[in-house]
């Protein structure tokens, strides 16, 4: 009977490494960090609600209203179909360009500061949505790659967020919640902060390259987890490498 029971852990254990080991393998072949993080969460029941994919890069060749407005015109001739609109809010300009297609959002926002003690200009261009499956990041990806690569000469860093909600088959303490995403992401925590109704932590995984230095070492991956009132739902946050939005 012993010798029965030994066979089936045995059996069992095996089985649990290849399952684990082939849904680490399909999530690390996503083509993209976005489609990653949106694959990991749907096998993880969380029901994504919002996305976002940000970056920025410093401008230092525009030094005055002219050079500006000759960024401006360029903008306009290098990506086609942007509404812009350009105002000043106190010691700075700002010209924003709002793209709406397909359920996805694009906006580029170019700032000029003409403080006399700084001076200087950033681009940035962000790519927002509502829901997402895993067809459909194929698309968010292009849309966002084709335009990153025309608006951008550093190639700078990418900044991945999706928002969802928890499914109930998932509801517990948010710490053993985090503790499993950490599993499901195959990250390593650096440092957390737990509440009674929030919860979050920086990680590090090796599914992306992405990554920030900190002083003890890389992350590439932040989770939030909040749950809102007596029985409440939880609300969860993933941003890669970190979160870049609210939370």
């Amino acid at each position: 009977m012993r010798g029965k029971i030994s066979v089936f852990l045995a059996i069992f254990i095996i089985s649990v490494i290849v399952y684990y080991g082939s849904y680490v393998s399909n999530a690390q072949g996503a083509t993209s960090t976005l489609e990653k993080l949106v694959y990991v969460l749907n096998k993880e029941d969380v029901l994504v609600s919002e996305w976002s994919l940000y970056t920025r890069e410093e401008l230092s060749a525009i030094t005055d209203q002219s050079s500006f407005q000759s960024k401006i015109n360029l903008l306009k001739n290098q990506v086609r179909g942007f509404d812009w609109e350009v105002k000043r809010e106190k010691d700075v300009w700002k010209a924003i360009g709002v793209k709406k297609q397909k359920a996805v959002n694009e906006v580029i926002m170019l700032t000029h500061t003409v403080d006399e003690k700084e001076s200087g200009g950033y681009i940035s261009y962000q790519v927002t949505g509502q829901g997402l499956q895993e067809k459909e990041t194929n698309y968010v990806e292009k849309v966002f790659q084709d335009n990153y690569e025309q608006l951008f000469l550093t190639k700078p860093l990418i900044f991945s967020c999706v928002k969802g909600k928890v499914n109930d088959k998932m509801e517990s303490v948010l710490s053993v919640q985090i503790q499993d995403l950490l599993r499901a992401f195959n990250a390593q925590p650096i440092e957390s902060l737990v509440e009674e109704s929030f919860t979050s932590v920086s990680a590090y995984t090796e599914m992306w390259e992405e990554a920030l230095s900190t002083q003890q070492q890389e992350m590439n991956l932040q989770i939030a987890l909040r749950k809102t009132g007596m029985g409440g739902q939880t609300t969860l946050v993933v941003g890669t490498p970190i979160i870049t939005s609210e939370y």
